[in-house]
């Protein structure tokens, strides 16, 4: 039953028909390859099982940095299935921890990792805000995997929004821990599942909550639904148990995790392209021809993820030539506006304030502190931060451009009533108004 409810689940769609994410069932792969060597070497006690898993681990590492969570299971099982002491229990993860170790160290001398953002965190470098991530977004990684809260949408809601959501889920979390209580008490092999889905989410708080995060998490959430139908008697058939509510709950998910997580995983499958509609539809709709290869696209408004992958969509085969490069103003979630100073300079006002919702802060630190007066420098131009709102964000910023503004070599676009088009430069002197586009 763990095994089907696991191969319907909805919430695999993307991992399994975004290429881009496809490094997440090989990080699964890879780890389900270690935990089955891993619990040979603990029976037979033959040291070539132990040497194939840390190589299939290190494998995994290399496919993706998911592959961390194999540790979660394999320290799930140390600490539930194994006898001695604590630090006998433990010892045996040492070799999996130094290949971990070895992995983090080539990781960062590499130059990967995260820096700049306040949506993707690198724990390592920033561990007291990952750990106020953690908090925040675990429960809803959870709720996400229980009870199908639409954990895809937090990165749209405004920030109070975003933590009556976590508390939402806080509570959701802990009615699930009160339907399982009486199961953990007593079956070691749901206290494993248990340890192992929990511990799995701590890698995937680093990221932006999304349900295609947890698949290491659905290996023990699914391993505990089956356990707890068994418990309950619901499957197999048990008319001894007695039925009560905690029956009557593990009817309920199977119903959610079974049919209707098979007829969602249809529906989400037939429409996977619309993930990049907006992306898609920067790219179909903004300007063509030869002389694109020589110009800047200026975004008056945009978003960073349709923006920066547009030129990259531009250099696939067949879909004309990307420009020289793209540079982003404002943001779709936004009304601006949008004032003529002089022959090269443009001043916008966003009503919010810039950087104002969550989904405009991908390429923004939390740490990064604006002034007054303060100059950015790009290639096109500098933007010069004219005023600030309340919490330190800019409010009113200056772009000086290098040419005049009806330079050939700037195409100026922005995204209105649902379409990109090209965007009216105001005289000297004029302000227009820019409404949101998202």
């Amino acid at each position: 039953m763990a095994g089907l409810l696991f191969a319907v689940a909805d919430s695999h769609a993307t991992a399994a028909g975004w290429l881009a994410n496809r490094n997440g069932l090989l990080s699964l792969v890879c780890g389900l390859g270690v935990l089955h060597l891993h619990l040979s070497w603990r029976r037979k006690g033959s040291p070539r099982f132990l040497a194939f898993a840390l190589l299939l681990f290190a494998v995994g590492l290399g496919c993706g940095e998911a592959a961390i969570a194999t540790l979660a299971y394999l320290s799930a099982w140390q600490l539930t299935q194994e006898e001695g002491s604590w630090p006998q229990r433990i010892l045996p993860l040492a070799p999996y921890a130094a290949i971990a170790v070895l992995w983090r160290i080539l990781y960062v001398s590499l130059g990967f990792g995260t820096r700049g953002t306040s949506l993707y965190l690198d724990p390592g470098s920033q561990p007291l805000v990952f750990l106020q991530a953690l908090a925040e977004r675990a429960p809803l990684l959870t709720a996400g995997q229980w009870v199908k809260l639409p954990v895809d949408l937090w990165m749209i809601l405004p920030r109070d929004a975003q933590l009556a959501a976590s508390a939402l889920a806080a509570l959701l979390v802990l009615g699930v821990l009160g339907l399982l209580w009486d199961l953990l008490r007593r079956d070691v092999l749901a206290r494993f599942w248990a340890l192992g889905m929990a511990f799995s989410l701590v890698p995937i708080s680093a990221v932006l909550p999304m349900d295609r995060l947890l698949l290491f998490a659905g290996l023990g959430a699914f391993g505990l639904m089956a356990a707890l139908c068994e418990s309950t008697g619901v499957w197999p058939r048990d008319r001894a148990r007695a039925p009560g509510w905690r029956r009557r709950v593990a009817w309920l998910l199977l119903v959610l995790h079974g049919p209707l997580a098979a007829m969602l995983l249809v529906a989400r499958i037939s429409t996977l392209p619309a993930i990049l509609f907006i992306d898609s539809s920067f790219a179909r709709q903004a300007p063509q021809g030869p002389e694109v290869a020589g110009q800047t696209f200026v975004f008056v408004n945009g978003a960073e993820f349709p923006v920066a992958y547009f030129r990259l969509m531009r250099t696939a085969p067949g879909d004309g030539p990307a420009p020289r490069r793209v540079t982003q103003l404002g943001a779709l979630t936004t009304a601006h506006t949008v004032r003529r100073v002089d022959e090269r300079s443009l001043v916008m006002r966003a009503e919010d304030g810039f950087l104002a919702h969550t989904i405009d802060r991908l390429l923004w630190d939390r740490d990064r502190r604006f002034t007054i007066g303060e100059r950015i420098e790009r290639p096109e131009f500098t933007a010069e931060i004219l005023s600030l709102t309340r919490d330190d964000r800019p409010l009113e910023v200056a772009f000086h451009f290098r040419s005049a503004l009806e330079d050939p070599g700037l195409r100026w676009l922005y995204w209105q009533d649902g379409r990109l088009i090209p965007f009216p430069l105001p005289a000297l002197g004029e302000t227009m108004s820019v409404e949101p586009g998202f």
